[in-house]
């Protein structure tokens, strides 16, 4: 069975300095996910690449006639950050392969056929590798698909055996004063969320949106702090872990 990995933005970049990587978590992520011996698709953020750029030219989730060149640079930052990403698993002997969001997304519906083939690669001893983009519509519109987003269409397809998120903290806390992690939360249950890092794809409540989406199909999600990697290979490894987990 496929795992599914969501490589948070605030995971490989440092969110707060643009257009910065986080080589150090980059490396280690990708050093421990060698001892992961199961077919894996990994979904990354746009962190201080592609969010920074989002910001500066004003564009959401909504189709917009966004500025064109802030369109091209979106996207250009993404391909960035993935090149930083897949050279980096490559320098550790794994078989990244990027898959583009365009390649599987027909304006805002996904194509099933070609979601099955990115996990159809995935057994082959590839990692499908994808990420948040911003995507053509109609009449000239233009939206930001988050990775996020990513992680609940493919779970609906492809209906994997693992769904983690990766952030930069333990889990999901019940508000960022007291941060008492919540080891486990239902969708029929009423949370209270600070959300720290707003951004322009939702940070931490489009997280839970999606994961509440993930767990209504019967497939339990994991947020785990990747900046602690050996959890995620834990995780994807079904060994016990320190995590939220959505029900």
């Amino acid at each position: 069975m496929v795992s599914l990995l969501k490589l948070g933005g605030s995971v490989i970049t440092y969110k707060e300095k643009p257009l910065t990587l986080n080589i150090d978590a980059i490396d280690t992520i990708c050093r421990n996910l060698k001892h992961v011996k199961k077919p894996l698709i990994i979904v990354h953020g746009g962190g201080s690449f592609g969010h920074y750029y989002s910001l500066k030219y004003n564009m959401h989730s909504k189709p917009d006639r966004y500025d064109i060149h802030g369109v091209s640079v979106v996207r250009c930052s993404m391909i960035e950050l993935n090149n930083y990403i897949t050279s980096i698993m490559v320098r550790h002997n794994l078989n990244p392969y990027t898959i583009h969001p365009l390649t599987f997304m027909d304006k805002d519906k996904p194509i099933i056929d070609k979601v099955k083939e990115v996990a159809r690669l995935s057994e082959e001893g590839l990692i499908p590798i994808t990420h948040g983009d911003i995507l053509p519509t109609v009449d000239k519109n233009y939206y930001i698909l988050s990775g996020d987003e990513i992680m609940s269409i493919f779970a609906n397809i492809i209906k994997p055996d693992k769904v983690i998120f990766a952030l930069n903290v333990d889990g999901v806390y019940n508000n960022m004063n007291e941060k008492r992690l919540i080891r486990e939360i239902s969708a029929e249950e009423s949370i209270e969320i600070t959300d720290v890092h707003a951004d322009v794809t939702g940070g931490m409540k489009r997280k839970l949106r999606e994961a509440f989406k993930i767990a209504s199909n019967g497939l339990p999600v994991m947020f785990v702090n990747g900046l602690k990697s050996e959890r995620i290979v834990k995780a994807l490894n079904d060994e016990a872990v320190i995590c939220t987990m959505v029900r």
